[in-house]
C-alpha cells in the first residue's frame, strides 16, 4: 500500500522538530570546544516554520604570554640547535674530506666532483623545504652553497685544476648566485652565507702582495650590490654583520700595509662604506618598530665609529694637520643625513625621540672629541660657535627643545675659550677694531637671533636672551684690557657700561622694550655703584674730572629723557 502524502502541519511540525535537535546538538559540540571569543551563530526554530539566526559572544580565554625561559627554550631548541648541528655537519664533511684525501680512497678531480654534488644536494634539499621547515630550510641552502663554495676552492688550492683568475670568477660566480637567491627567496640566513663567501675569497686567494686598490674597489661593488638589496630588504642583523667585515678587512689591511700605500683608494673606501650605510638607514630603509628603530640606531653608530676611527688613522699616517678637517667633514656628513631623515621622518613620537636624540648625542659626542683632538685659540671658538648655531637653529626650526637647549653648553664652550685664550696686548689688531671683539660682538648677535626664532620655547629661549649682552659685555671689557693704558681701564669698564645702559633705555623708549629698558637701568645702576664706591677713589685726577662731569651728563639726560618718555607712554592714546 503506497505511503499517503503528509499534509503541511505534518512537514512542518518535522521541520520544527529536526531544527530543535540540531540546535540542541550545536549546543552539546560548542561545549566540547574550548572557549573563544567569536560570533556563533545560533538556530532557533519558530512555529511558523521561519528559522531565526541569532549569533552569541563566546568570551575569549586569556592565554598567558610564554615566560622569558619559555622562548628561550623555544630559540635554543628550535633555531639554534638546528643551526649549531648544521655546522656541526658541515665540519664533519669537511673532516671526513681531508681524511679521504689523506688516504687518497679517490683521485682528485673526483673527490672535487664528489663534494660539488654533495653541497648542489644539499642546496636543493633546502630550497624544498623553505616552507615546511622555515628554520631549517635556509640553513641547509647556506651549508648546501658553503660545500659548493669549499670544493670549487679545494680543487685550486689543493689540487691545482684551475688557474687562480678561473677560482676567482668561479667562487665570485657562486657567491653572486647565492646572494641573488637570498633577494629571490627575501631570506638574511642565505644572504649572510653569500656575502661571507664573497669577503673571503680576496683573503683565500691572496698571494701577499699590496693590491690594495683591487680589494677596496671590489669590497665597494659588492657594498654597492647590498645597497641595491637594501631598498627592498629590511633585513637588521646582515648590515651590521656586513658592516663588521668591511672594516675588519680594512683594519686586517691598514695595520700591515696602509704606510707603505697611498691615501686616496683606502680613504675613497672609507667614505663610500658611510655614505652606502648612511643612505640605507636614513633612506631606504624604514623604522616602523622598537626593534627596528633600536638597531638601526645601533648601525648607525658604529657607521660613524668605525669611519671616525679609520679615518683618524689614515689622517695621522699621510696628512696630520687636515686630520681635524676631515673628520669634522665626516660628522658633518653625518648631521647632514640625520637631518634629512628627521625632516622625511614617518615613525610615531618615543621611536622618533629614541633614534633622534640618541643618534644625535653620538654625533655631537664625536665633534667633542674632534675639537678637543686639534683646534684651539681662536680657531676652535670659531668652530664651536658654527656649530652652536647650527645645533641652535636646527633645535629651533624643528621644535626639539632637547636640541635647542643642547647648543647653550657649545655656546658656553666657545665663550669661555674666546675669554681665556692667550692673547698679548697689542698684537690682534686696535682697539675696536680687531678679531676677538668682531667674535663676541658676532657671538652676541646670533645668541640674540637664537632667542628670537625660538620663542616657542621661551624657557630656553629666555636664557638665549639674557646671555646675549653678558656676551658682548665681556667681549668690550677684554678689548679695554688688552688695548687701554693701565691707567685709563677702569675709566674704560665703566664707560662701555654707561654707554650701552644710554643705548639700551633710549632705545627701549624709542620702541617700546622693556627688556631692553631692563637692561639699560641695571647697566646704569651698576655705573652709578662703581663711580661712588671704587671709581672716584683709584682713578688718576685727569680720569676723575672727566668721569664726572660726562658721566654725570649722561645721567642726568638719562633721568630727563626716561620720565619725559614715560610721561609720553602714560598719555590716552586717541
Amino acid at each position: 500500500m503506497a505511503n499517503k502524502p503528509l499534509t503541511l502541519s505534518q512537514i512542518t511540525s518535522r521541520i520544527e522538530s529536526l531544527e530543535s535537535e540540531l540546535a540542541f546538538l550545536k549546543s552539546e559540540v560548542q561545549k566540547l570546544k574550548p572557549k573563544s571569543q567569536e560570533m556563533t551563530p545560533t538556530i532557533s526554530p519558530t512555529v511558523s516554520g521561519k528559522v531565526e539566526t541569532k549569533e552569541i559572544l563566546i568570551p575569549h580565554l586569556n592565554t598567558p604570554k610564554p615566560s622569558f625561559i619559555s622562548r628561550w627554550e623555544s630559540f635554543l631548541g628550535e633555531n639554534l640547535f638546528i643551526k649549531l648541528g648544521l655546522l656541526t655537519m658541515l665540519l664533519g664533511a669537511i673532516w671526513f674530506i681531508n681524511f679521504a684525501l689523506e688516504e687518497y680512497w679517490i683521485n682528485e678531480s673526483v673527490r672535487i666532483w664528489f663534494g660539488i654534488l654533495v653541497g648542489l644536494g644539499v642546496f636543493i634539499q633546502g630550497t624544498r623545504l623553505l616552507k615546511s621547515w622555515p628554520l631549517i630550510g635556509p640553513s641547509l641552502v647556506g651549508t648546501g652553497a658553503s660545500l659548493l663554495f669549499i670544493s670549487y676552492f679545494l680543487g685550486y688550492f689543493a689540487y691545482d685544476l684551475y688557474s687562480m683568475k678561473l677560482t676567482f670568477v668561479g667562487l665570485v660566480f657562486l657567491s653572486f648566485i647565492t646572494v641573488s637567491y637570498s633577494y629571490i627567496l627575501r631570506n638574511e640566513v642565505i644572504f649572510g652565507f653569500g656575502m661571507l663567501g664573497a669577503f673571503l675569497i680576496p683573503a683565500l686567494l691572496s698571494t701577499g702582495e699590496n693590491s690594495y686598490q683591487f680589494l677596496f674597489i671590489y669590497l665597494i661593488l659588492w657594498n654597492l650590490v647590498f645597497l641595491f638589496l637594501s631598498s627592498r630588504m629590511k633585513w637588521r642583523i646582515s648590515p651590521l654583520v656586513l658592516l663588521f667585515g668591511n672594516h675588519l678587512m680594512f683594519g686586517g689591511w691598514a695595520s700591515e700595509k696602509l704606510e707603505v700605500s697611498t691615501w686616496q683608494i683606502p680613504l675613497l673606501f672609507q667614505i663610500v662604506i658611510f655614505v652606502i650605510f648612511l643612505v640605507r638607514e636614513h633612506i631606504l630603509v624604514p623604522r616602523e618598530k622598537e626593534t627596528e628603530t633600536i638597531l638601526s640606531t645601533v648601525t648607525i653608530g658604529f657607521t660613524l665609529l668605525f669611519a671616525y676611527l679609520q679615518a683618524y688613522y689614515i689622517s695621522s699616517v699621510f696628512f696630520p694637520l687636515f686630520q681635524n678637517s676631515l673628520l669634522i667633514g665626516f660628522v658633518v656628513i653625518y648631521f647632514a643625513f640625520l637631518l634629512r631623515s628627521f625632516q622625511k621622518s614617518k615613525i610615531t613620537k618615543p621611536l622618533s625621540d629614541l633614534f633622534f636624540i640618541g643618534s644625535g648625542l653620538l654625533g655631537i659626542l664625536f665633534l667633542l672629541v674632534t675639537l678637543v683632538l686639534g683646534f684651539e685659540g681662536r680657531t676652535l671658538s670659531i668652530v664651536v660657535l658654527s656649530f652652536a648655531l647650527l645645533i641652535g637653529t636646527v633645535g629651533a626650526k624643528t621644535d626639539q627643545i632637547g636640541l635647542y637647549a643642547l647648543a647653550l653648553i657649545f655656546w658656553a664652550v666657545s665663550i669661555l675659550n674666546l675669554i681665556f685664550a692667550n692673547r698679548w696686548p697689542g698684537e690682534d689688531g686696535l682697539f675696536l677694531v680687531n678679531g676677538f671683539f668682531l667674535l663676541f660682538l658676532f657671538a652676541s648677535a646670533l645668541i640674540f637671533y637664537l632667542s628670537q626664532i625660538g620663542k616657542k620655547h621661551a624657557s630656553v629661549a629666555d636664557i638665549y636672551k639674557w646671555a646675549a649682552f653678558p656676551v658682548l659685555l665681556a667681549g668690550s671689557w677684554l678689548d679695554v684690557y688688552y688695548h687701554l693704558p693701565e691707567s685709563y681701564r677702569i675709566l674704560g669698564y665703566t664707560a662701555f657700561l654707561a654707554f650701552y645702559g644710554l643705548s639700551f633705555t633710549g632705545v627701549s623708549f624709542i620702541y617700546n622694550k622693556s627688556d631692553l629698558r631692563k637692561i639699560g637701568l641695571v647697566c646704569l645702576i651698576l655705573v652709578v655703584l662703581k663711580l661712588y664706591l671704587y671709581d672716584f677713589w683709584n682713578m688718576g685726577i685727569l680720569a676723575r674730572i672727566f668721569a664726572g662731569f660726562g658721566l654725570g651728563a649722561a645721567l642726568v639726560a638719562t633721568g630727563i629723557f626716561y620720565n619725559r618718555s614715560k610721561k609720553i607712554n602714560s598719555q590716552p592714546k586717541d
